[in-house]
């Protein structure tokens, strides 16, 4: 493949959401000079301070991912959690060894469900509030320190920010069956069809014989033909497909709705990525580095 081919991603670490605006405004301050290690697979990136002039805090920066017209910002302190899941610094050691509380991670699991379920999310976890201190805009930046991140963060996912209508961001499959024939309309109009609609991110397909909850959208669906009856209770005739005009929703299982700032839809192995960090006071680049992405 020639290189004119190669499918680029660019990963931009910026300062401020108005770089992306109008440009960095920097000021007369000396950016601080730094040095990452920077690994990407098709699974996760993890970029790891190898050495910086002065600690560097986390919520001075944007991440943001470019592949192709896709792109991804990442913004430290808008989101309640970025991306539905952490960047989380590298667990601090003592004296003698040991992991001091409040730092480090055990794992990434979804900070969508650790919201909604936090007897089921154990306090070792990074997703779990009482570790926030590990979410990314939140701590600083200090030689060692290491942001890791699932693929789940340059897609357009969880960010806090809930649809109009609703109370949360993330829906199963059975709970969109459980919405109101209001909340049903808002999201997906009068698309509801037998017909394939595709793979797009704003495409859900839910099986036949999945229960319907509420009577009115029983009764919505039945004045299709795509239900068993008007009533509350009722089930799918056949498998349907519904789709939203709103690309801030991307559905599947779980269907989540973002935060408005893009998304990559995929990152394969052999992709070009271009990591570039930039200083908030002063505007400058710091670091930038081009990786080829791996298989996980």
């Amino acid at each position: 493949m020639s290189r004119a081919l190669q499918r680029e991603v660019t990963i931009i670490i910026a300062a401020v959401i108005s770089g992306f605006a109008g440009g960095l405004v920097g000021s007369q301050e000396a950016a601080p000079s730094a040095s990452f290690d920077v690994s990407m697979t098709d699974k996760s990136i993890d970029l790891t301070v190898r050495s910086n002039s002065e600690d560097i805090p986390s919520k001075n920066i944007m991440i943001v991912l470019s592949k192709g017209n896709e792109t991804k910002k990442l913004i430290p302190g808008y989101h309640t959690v970025p991306f539905g899941f952490n960047v989380v610094e590298q667990p601090v050691k003592d004296d003698d060894g040991k992991t001091i509380g409040g730092t480090g991670f055990k794992n990434q699991d979804n900070v969508t469900y650790a919201l909604a379920n936090p007897d089921k999310v154990s306090a070792t976890q990074a997703a779990n509030a009482t570790n926030s201190v590990q979410w990314f805009g939140n701590y600083t930046l200090k030689t060692g320190s290491r942001m890791s991140a699932s693929v789940d963060a340059f897609m357009d996912t969880y960010s806090g920010i809930k649809p109009e209508g609703f109370t949360k961001s993330s829906f199963t499959k059975s709970e969109i069956l459980g919405w109101t024939a209001a909340q049903w309309t808002s999201v997906f109009g009068g698309t509801a069809t037998t017909d394939d609609l595709g793979s797009d991110h704003t495409v859900l397909k839910l099986n036949s014989g999945m229960t319907i909850e509420k009577a009115d959208l029983a009764a919505h669906l039945y004045g299709k033909g795509l239900a068993t009856s008007e009533e509350a209770g009722a089930t799918l005739t056949s498998s349907i497909y519904v789709q939203t005009t709103d690309t801030n929703w991307r559905m599947g299982q779980p269907s989540v709705y973002g935060d408005g700032n893009g998304g990559i839809t995929k990152l394969s192995p052999g992709d070009r990525v271009t990591v570039t960090i930039v200083h908030t006071p002063s505007g400058q680049t710091v670091f930038t580095k081009t990786v080829t992405v791996k298989e996980a």
